[in-house]
């Protein structure tokens, strides 16, 4: 049994790295079963034992990028003495761009795609939920740190108004406490980074920004220095 459970996992492992080389060569729509399972050498049905629908091996693919990901991430937490709050912004800010750039269609199939039936009652169930739930838990963790450590000032409940402090209130606990203010102030400063490495990663910013590293380290600075941090200077 042992033996069979070994050859299983070895089998899953090689239909995602024959995905993820579909993927890099041609985009997620390269990412069917039948094109992993002739990369592979196998018939469409032996393919179905291991994954029923093109959806579940979309959603494994995706929780293992997202676990690379997060790893990567908290690599540099631990092999860096980082215990300064703005060094580690810093670190994790340009750890996912740096890994953006270096996996582009990898980023794109994360973070350039609509999430599949995020409404579906299974959804939270599925791999590729879970692991994104896990490189979230990254940056939530961190924040709350900053908030926690000094706390900085946010826009009143009255200027967010009822339905979105509602919904900002019930993510609180994911946030160790934060008041629903402070959480969306983190989501602004979120967007705006991700959406900064979004157009990096697309060549939307080649138009005016050969190089957008250093318009990326002056955003990071106005938004740590936003929350309080001490940030490093620009070169």
């Amino acid at each position: 049994m042992e033996s069979r459970d070994r050859r299983r996992a070895a089998t899953l492992a090689e239909i995602k790295a024959a995905a993820r080389r579909l993927l890099v060569s041609g985009g997620s729509a390269a990412v069917g079963l039948r094109a992993v399972a002739r990369e592979l050498g196998l018939t469409p049905p032996a393919l179905y034992r291991y994954f029923p629908s093109h959806e579940a091996l979309i959603s494994a693919l995706i929780a293992d990028l997202y676990d690379e990901l997060t790893t990567a991430l908290m690599q540099l937490q631990t092999t860096e003495d980082v215990p300064d709050l703005g060094e580690r912004l810093y670190l994790l800010a340009n750890g996912l761009r740096n890994w953006g750039l270096a996996h582009p269609a990898e980023f794109a199939l994360l973070f350039g795609t609509a999430v599949p039936a995020p409404d579906a009652d299974d959804h939270d169930e599925t791999p590729g939920h879970q692991a994104a739930m896990r490189f979230g838990a990254v940056f939530k963790e961190l924040v709350a740190q900053i908030w926690h450590w000094k706390p900085f000032p946010y826009p009143p409940d009255e200027l967010l108004g009822r339905e979105l402090i509602a919904q900002l209130t019930q993510e609180s606990e994911h946030f160790q406490g934060m008041p629903p203010g402070a959480i969306y102030l983190s989501l602004t400063y979120w967007t705006r980074l991700y959406g900064l490495i979004c157009m990096e990663v697309f060549g939307q910013l080649h138009w005016v920004l050969p190089d957008a590293g250093a318009y990326f380290e002056a955003q990071l600075r106005e938004i740590g220095e936003a929350l309080g941090l001490d940030c490093p200077p620009a070169d």
